[in-house]
């Protein structure tokens, strides 16, 4: 998951901050919640990232993202932070 995000968004560090297991009825998986930290004085790419995110069609072998998101931007000055809550499941 990291590697197919940080395709979409080279410039940034990525670093998974919680991990944990998710079980339904009839699926097995896993959320995860990542922080993406980025040096851009404008946070046009963190912007235009986060409005792609949910639409954009992952390609992970053994694994479907069923839900991804961005849940809360920052963007200070020359220093913007994203959190990306995912949920993901096994095939």
């Amino acid at each position: 998951m990291l590697r197919a995000l940080q395709l979409m968004l080279p410039e940034a560090t990525l670093r998974i901050v919680q991990e944990t297991p998710w079980h339904s009825l009839t699926f097995a998986g896993t959320q995860i919640c990542i922080c993406a930290g980025l040096q851009d004085a404008r946070g046009e790419n963190a912007q235009q990232f986060a409005k792609d995110l949910p639409d954009h069609e992952f390609e992970l072998s053994s694994q479907f993202v069923a839900d991804i998101a961005v849940t809360e931007a920052r963007f200070d000055t020359g220093q913007h932070s994203l959190v990306i809550d995912a949920l993901i499941l096994d095939n």
